[in-house]
C-alpha cells in the first residue's frame, strides 16, 4: 500500500489524494457562511462540484511529477515543486468559476479549501516520499573515492531523505565484501548489472575519478535503457548537499556547459528593488533598537559607533562596508588583518551579543541603498584575504560576479569560519547559489536568516 514502485501502490496514493481533497472541499465549502444553498444542502449538484474541484487538483499534480518518488531526493525540492502546482490548480478552479455562473458565487471561498487540500497533500506526500523506506530511491555508488565518502557522509544520520545508499560497486577486487565508511562493497565493476538486479537498484552514482577505460560503458548503456538512472557524482553531490564540490572533477568546461550560472535582467531588477524596499522598512522598524545599540557601544568602550572596512564587491570593485563596531577600537593596529575567531578576545561584551543576533550587520542596509550590496549574495571579503584566497582556492573569483549580500547561502548553511578550509567550504555554497540564482532561493535564504537572528545562532 502507498508504494510508488507498483501500479497498485500508485493507485492507492491517487485514491487517497482524491478522498483527502473531496472531504476538504465538502467540509469547508458547505460550512462557510454565505455559501450557496445548493452547495450546503448535500444535493447531487453540490457533490458534482466537489468532485470536479477534486479532479482539477489531482490533474494538477501530474505535471509537477508528484507521483514520482525519484524526482524529489530532498524535502526542499519537493516543497519547491508543489508551489507551482498549487498555483496551477488554483488557476484552473478560478477559470472554471469564471465561466460557470453558479460558481461565481463562491469567489473567495475557493481559497481556503484549495489551500487546506494542498497542506494535507503536502503532509501526506512528505510521509510517502520520506517516511516510508520502501519509496526511497535505491542507489548504488560506483567507486570508492573521496567523492563517494562525501556522498555517504551526507546521507548518514538523516531520517527524512528520499534516497538510500544500498551498496558500493568497486574497481578493485580486493575491496569486495568489505565496508567503505559504513556501506558494504557489494561487487566488482564487472558484475554491476548483476548487482543492480540482485539488490533492486534504481540509480547508479558514478564517482570514479579516471573514468576513461574503467567504466563498463556497454553495461551502463543497457541499464540506462532499462530505466536505471545513471548520475555523475558531482551532480548527485550537489543535489543532496546543496553545494558544488571543488576537486579535480570541477573543470572550467563543466561551468561553461552546465545548466545554470545564468542571471536574467528581470530577476536582477526585482532583486535590486526588493533590496531597497526591505532595507528601508527594516531600518525604519529597527531604528529604536539601533539607537539603543549605538548608545551601549559608546558606553562600553571608546571609539566610533560604526566600523568601516574595505571589502571586495561586484567585479572586484572595492567599497566600504558599514557595521556596528563589535571590537575594541583599533583592534588590528598591532597585527596585520586576521580572520575573526570564535571567542575572539578583541570582541566586546556588547559586540558578542550583536554578533550572535547579527544586529552588527544591520547598517549594511545603507550599503544596499548605495548599490554596493544586495540583500542576498556571497558575503564580501577583505582585499587582503581575497588576494590570498584567489591564489589558493580555484574559482574563488567567481564570487565577485554578483553583488555581495548582507546574508547568503553559505551563511545560513555553514557555521562561522576562520580558516582557509572554512573559506573553501563556504565557496562551495556560494557557487551553488550562483548556479541556482532564483527568487525562490533568495526567499529561502531570507527566512533561514530570520531563524538565525531569532535563535541567536550567529557568531
Amino acid at each position: 500500500m502507498f508504494s510508488l514502485r507498483t501500479t497498485w501502490g500508485t493507485i492507492t496514493i491517487i485514491l487517497a489524494d482524491v478522498i483527502i481533497c473531496y472531504l476538504i472541499f465538502w467540509l469547508i465549502l458547505s460550512s462557510l457562511p454565505g455559501s450557496p444553498e445548493w452547495l450546503t444542502s448535500g444535493g447531487s449538484y453540490g457533490h458534482l462540484t466537489f468532485s470536479v474541484f477534486t479532479l482539477l487538483v489531482i490533474f494538477s499534480l501530474v505535471p509537477g511529477r508528484l507521483y514520482s518518488f525519484m524526482e524529489y531526493t530532498c524535502p526542499g525540492d519537493f516543497i519547491k515543486g508543489i508551489i507551482p502546482v498549487f498555483l496551477l490548480s488554483l488557476g484552473f478552479i478560478a477559470m472554471l468559476s469564471f465561466f460557470i455562473k453558479d460558481l461565481t458565487l463562491l469567489n473567495w471561498r475557493l481559497f481556503p479549501p484549495v489551500g487546506a487540500s494542498y497542506a494535507c497533500l503536502l503532509v501526506f506526500r512528505y510521509f510517502v516520499f520520506y517516511g516510508m523506506v520502501k519509496n526511497r530511491e535505491r542507489i548504488l555508488v560506483l567507486g570508492t573515492t573521496d567523492q563517494a565518502r562525501e556522498i555517504i557522509n551526507g546521507s548518514q544520520g538523516k531520517k527524512f531523505i528520499g534516497y538510500e545508499i544500498i551498496g558500493i560497486v568497486t574497481s578493485m577486487r580486493s575491496q569486495v565484501g568489505k565496508e567503505f565508511h559504513g556501506i558494504r562493497v557489494l561487487s566488482h565493476i564487472d558484475q554491476i548489472g548483476e548487482a543492480v538486479r540482485k539488490y533492486a537498484a534504481d540509480s547508479i552514482v558514478v564517482t570514479l575519478r579516471e573514468q576513461r577505460g574503467k567504466l563498463p560503458v556497454r553495461e551502463l548503456l543497457k541499464l540506462k535503457v532499462k530505466n536505471i538512472r545513471i548520475q555523475e557524482g558531482p551532480t548527485f553531490y550537489e543535489k543532496i548537499k546543496r553545494k558544488i564540490i571543488i576537486d579535480e572533477f570541477l573543470k572550467p568546461s563543466w561551468i561553461i556547459f552546465e545548466n545554470g550560472f545564468f542571471h536574467n535582467s528581470l530577476h536582477g531588477t526585482i532583486k535590486r528593488t526588493q533590496g531597497v524596499i526591505v532595507s528601508f522598512i527594516s531600518l525604519t522598524i529597527l531604528s529604536p533598537i539601533l539607537l539603543l545599540v549605538a548608545i551601549l557601544i559608546k558606553l562600553e568602550s571608546p571609539g566610533p559607533v560604526f566600523f568601516q572596512q574595505e571589502r571586495v564587491g561586484r567585479n572586484g570593485k572595492i567599497f566600504h562596508l558599514l557595521k556596528f563596531r563589535s571590537m575594541y577600537n583599533n583592534a588590528e593596529t598591532i597585527s596585520r588583518p586576521v580572520f575573526a575567531q570564535e571567542n575572539d578576545p578583541r570582541v566586546t561584551r556588547v559586540g558578542r551579543i550583536i554578533r550572535k543576533t547579527r544586529i552588527d550587520e544591520v547598517p549594511q542596509f545603507i550599503n544596499i541603498f548605495k548599490g554596493d550590496m544586495d540583500m542576498v549574495g556571497p558575503r564580501p571579503e577583505r582585499p587582503f584575504f581575497v588576494e590570498q584566497l584567489e591564489e589558493m582556492i580555484p574559482y574563488y573569483n567567481l564570487r565577485h560576479t554578483e553583488r555581495p549580500g548582507v546574508t547568503g547561502w553559505a551563511q545560513v548553511n555553514y557555521p562561522y569560519g576562520d580558516s582557509l578550509e572554512d573559506s573553501k567550504e563556504k565557496l562551495k555554497y556560494d557557487l551553488y547559489y550562483l548556479k541556482h540564482f532564483s527568487w525562490y532561493l533568495d526567499l529561502q535564504i531570507i527566512f533561514l536568516t530570520i531563524k538565525v537572528v531569532l535563535f541567536g545562532k550567529g557568531r
